[in-house]
């Protein structure tokens, strides 16, 4: 969850019951920026992914939404027992609070 451009929660939701976690058959979990759980994410998403996610959309130099989120699918890292993530939905129009 994003405000512009700082970060307030990163919220992984798993899904439960099944293989969606789409219509809130989801667990979330909530984590304040900083948490060790998701450094290596955050700081590369914040330090470098909004600014080439915005040269991608051709918006460089606009302001980014009051509120919004990027949603990430997680995938096996190139190094054993790492994972990377992919953005795979930017969200600001319709934010699940």
């Amino acid at each position: 969850l994003m405000v512009a451009a700082v970060l307030q929660m990163i919220i992984p939701k798993k899904p439960e019951g099944g293989l969606s976690a789409v219509g809130g058959n989801s667990a979330y979990t909530y984590y304040k920026p900083g948490s060790e759980t998701y450094a290596t994410l955050e700081k590369k998403f914040c330090g470098q992914d909004i600014a080439q996610l915005q040269a991608a959309l051709n918006i460089e130099g606009e302001p980014l939404p009051l509120l919004w989120t990027a949603d990430f699918i997680p995938a096996d890292g190139k190094e054993p027992g790492t994972t990377d993530y992919v953005v795979g939905e930017l969200n600001c129009s319709c934010v699940g609070i």
